[in-house]
C-alpha cells in the first residue's frame, strides 16, 4: 500500500516545496494539496514542487464542476500534468458544504455532474478530438495538443453507493473518506459489483482512503489535535459510529454534535457534555493517534487497510507536518511497502 500526505489547506508554495521535498526523501508517493475557498490556489502553490520533484505525485483536491466546467477543469489539469512531468492526480466531488456556501451554489445533480466532470476530463487526457454532450456539460472539439504523454490520475471522492457506482464506472481511483475499517466490508462489496457491472476489474480501480493522522513526540499534543478535530471526522454520521458505539451513545453523540464543532472553532480539547470514554472511543476508531510508543499498534491498523484491499492511504496532517512526514517516513512508508 502507498502512502499520500494531504497538507493544511492554503499552505503558501514556498511551504509546499519544503515538505514536498521532505515527503519525496521519505519515500512517499504523493502530495496532496487542499482546494478551499478563501484558500491559496493549490495548483498555483504546487507548482514550484512540480518543477523541482522527481518521483513524487502532486495531488489537488477536491475540484467540483460546479466551481468550473469541465472544459477549464481539462485546460487547468493539463498544463498543471505537463509542468509536473505526468505526475498529477485530481480527485473530483460533488461540491462539498463549506464551498458551496461561499460561492452560493445549489449542487444539484452531483453524481451526474461529477460523472460527466471526469467523463470529458478523462476524455481529455487521453484522446486528440473530444465530442461530448451529456445532461449537463458539453464539450465541442476539444482538444488539447500540448498533453503529456502520461496522463493524470482522476479519483472520485466517494462513500455512498451512488458516487461508489459512478466512480467504479468511469474514474482512475476513488478516494473514500474517513472510512472505518468497520465501513470498508460494505463500502467494497458495493464498489466491486459496480465494477461487474462496468464490466471492469479491481485492478484498474485505485482505491484511496483519506484517513487523520495525530502521531507525534508529545502524545498529550497529539491527543489535544485530535479532540479538536473529531467534528470533522466522517462529521461524525451515524453511519461512521455507530460499529463501535451503542444507540444511545450515537444518539448522544449525534445531539451534541455542536459541542464537536465549538472545539474546533475555538481549538481547545474540551468537549463539552459527552464522556470522556466516548471520545476516547472516537478517536481511537477514526483516527490514527498516540506517539512513537503507540507506532506498532497504528502501522498495524494501516496494514490491516492493506489487507482490505486498499491500494493507498492519503493521512491528513495537522499541525508539526515536519515531524508527521518524519514520523510517517521513518516507520509507516517501510512497513507498507
Amino acid at each position: 500500500m502507498q502512502v499520500d500526505i494531504i497538507l493544511e489547506p492554503g499552505t503558501p508554495a514556498d511551504e509546499v516545496l519544503r515538505l514536498g521535498r521532505l515527503a519525496e526523501a521519505a519515500g512517499i508517493q504523493t502530495v496532496w494539496a487542499s482546494n478551499f475557498p478563501a484558500r491559496r490556489d493549490p495548483f498555483l502553490t504546487m507548482l514550484p514542487l512540480a518543477r523541482d520533484s522527481q518521483q513524487l505525485r502532486l495531488g489537488i483536491m477536491p475540484l467540483s464542476p460546479f466551481e468550473k466546467q469541465p472544459v477549464k477543469i481539462a485546460d487547468t489539469l493539463l498544463t498543471f500534468n505537463e509542468m509536473a512531468g505526468g505526475r498529477a492526480s485530481l480527485l473530483m466531488g460533488g461540491l462539498g458544504r463549506s464551498g458551496a456556501s461561499a460561492m452560493g451554489v445549489e449542487p444539484l445533480r452531483r453524481v451526474t455532474a461529477t460523472r460527466e466532470a471526469v467523463q470529458i476530463v478523462r476524455a481529455a487526457c487521453r484522446q486528440d478530438a473530444v465530442n461530448f454532450s451529456g445532461e449537463l456539460y458539453r464539450a465541442q472539439s476539444y482538444s488539447a495538443p500540448w498533453r503529456c504523454r502520461v496522463p493524470p490520475r482522476i479519483y472520485v471522492a466517494a462513500n455512498g453507493p451512488q458516487m461508489l457506482r459512478m466512480a467504479a464506472s468511469c474514474a482512475d481511483g476513488v478516494m473514500f473518506s474517513d472510512a472505518t475499517l468497520a465501513m470498508l466490508p460494505g463500502i467494497l462489496g458495493e464498489l466491486d459489483a459496480a465494477l461487474q457491472a462496468a464490466g471492469r476489474q479491481r485492478a484498474e480501480l485505485r482505491l484511496n482512503n483519506f484517513f487523520a493522522w495525530h502521531v507525534k513526540r508529545d502524545k498529550a499534543a497529539a491527543i489535544a489535535e485530535a479532540r479538536q478535530e473529531l467534528v470533522w471526522r466522517g462529521v461524525l454520521k451515524r453511519e461512521y459510529i455507530e460499529a463501535f458505539l451503542d444507540e444511545d451513545d450515537v444518539r448522544l453523540v449525534e445531539n451534541n454534535w455542536p459541542a464537536f464543532l465549538q472545539a474546533f472553532i475555538k481549538q481547545t480539547p474540551v468537549i463539552e457534555g459527552v464522556p470522556e470514554p466516548i471520545v476516547e472511543k472516537l478517536i481511537d476508531n477514526l483516527t490514527l493517534t498516540g506517539d512513537e510508543s503507540d507506532i506498532d499498534r497504528i502501522v498495524a491498523e494501516l496494514q490491516e487497510f492493506a489487507a482490505a484491499g486498499l491500494d493507498e492511504i492519503a493521512l491528513r496532517m495537522h499541525r508539526d507536518a515536519d515531524e508527521a512526514i518524519a514520523l510517517i517516513g521513518r516507520y509507516v512508508v517501510p512497513a507498507l511497502s
